[in-house]
């Protein structure tokens, strides 16, 4: 579903990442994995079209999109689920949630996915005309996930979904990504590593913005390279 070839992205003329590459197949939940500052959230950026590579190329479906506008990204049937939730706060959770749709125009399929959010995340039913300002850091990231969905994608991609959250909220919202991933193919990018390696069907780990591991989750989790680096055992 998704290459990437020999990426080599960064902020004005500070590299960042260096001729990575990885795919995500259709069906699958990939974890990309790594200390902060590793480069992971700058991988998502560049997926969806907010950082434009200084070279190699992105493909999704077989199309070429590393020269794609975000938006245009997200109609293709990516969508970005950021770092800190980013979620508009004055703005009641229904309307968070219908601003996800906005690539939608049929009435119809919105109301239908709303019902779907809903049903998926009864808690934002509840809320539904809080602000999203009031709700908890978990809700948010609840709402922050749901307003991914509502947009239909074939792949979802979550950057740091466990960021400020208790463990016990971590543990709920991974298993919600896991149910997901049943019906969406999901990239997700985390610095919890145990976590995101004990869901994840396949894994990469990110190190000074090159993998240096790939490899089932499960696998992953049992190198002695990870126990030691990112596990303390």
């Amino acid at each position: 579903m998704l290459k990437v070839k020999n990426l080599n992205v960064g902020y004005g003329n500070v590299p960042v990442l260096f001729d990575l590459s990885l795919e995500v197949k259709q069906g699958e939940l990939v974890s990309v994995v790594g200390s902060n500052g590793a480069g992971k959230s700058t991988l998502i950026r560049a997926i969806s079209g907010i950082l434009k590579p200084y070279s190699g190329e992105i493909e999704f479906m077989g199309e070429r999109i590393d020269n794609v506008p975000a938006y245009k990204v997200v109609e293709k049937g990516i969508a970005h689920v950021p770092e800190g939730r980013q979620v508009f706060g004055k703005l009641s959770v229904k309307d968070n949630l219908l601003l996800g749709a906005y690539t939608i125009r049929d009435e119809k399929i919105i109301n239908a996915r709303l019902n779907e959010m809903y049903e998926l995340f009864p808690r934002l039913k509840e809320r539904e005309h809080q602000k999203a300002e009031t709700l908890s850091g978990g809700e948010q990231q609840m709402l922050a996930i749901a307003r991914g969905l509502m947009s239909n994608p074939k792949l979802l991609m979550v950057d740091e979904v466990s960021l400020g959250l208790a463990p016990v909220i971590v543990e709920r919202v991974l298993e919600v990504l896991k149910v997901i991933s049943k019906d969406v193919t999901v990239l997700m990018v985390e610095q919890n590593v145990q976590e995101a390696l004990e869901i994840a069907d396949r894994a990469y780990v990110i190190q000074n913005g090159r993998i240096v591991m790939e490899g089932p989750g499960e696998e992953l989790l049992e190198s002695d390279m990870i126990k030691k680096a990112y596990l303390g055992l």
